[in-house]
């Protein structure tokens, strides 16, 4: 689900970018083979920040450690 919603935020950012890039120039060959560039430009430096929250949190949750078991299944085992 979260990577759904990712994908389509960057999606939207991407082509806002592209149509922002359009506004006001003549549609040549160069400038349409531009717009590309700018909405994964955009995407990508949008994306980074969203990668760098998510490497943050990883660390704070990041638990060291042998993972131990629940007490209840300790408890079957014996």
């Amino acid at each position: 689900m979260g990577g759904s919603i990712g994908i389509a935020l960057l999606n939207t950012l991407a082509t806002g970018a592209a149509t922002n890039y359009l506004v006001g120039k003549q549609p040549t060959p160069q400038v349409q083979a531009q717009a590309p560039l700018e909405s994964y430009s955009t995407a990508y430096w949008w994306s980074a920040p969203f990668f760098a929250v998510g490497f943050v949190v990883t660390l704070a949750l990041y638990r060291r450690g042998v993972p131990t078991g629940h007490p209840t299944e300790a408890a079957v085992q014996m």
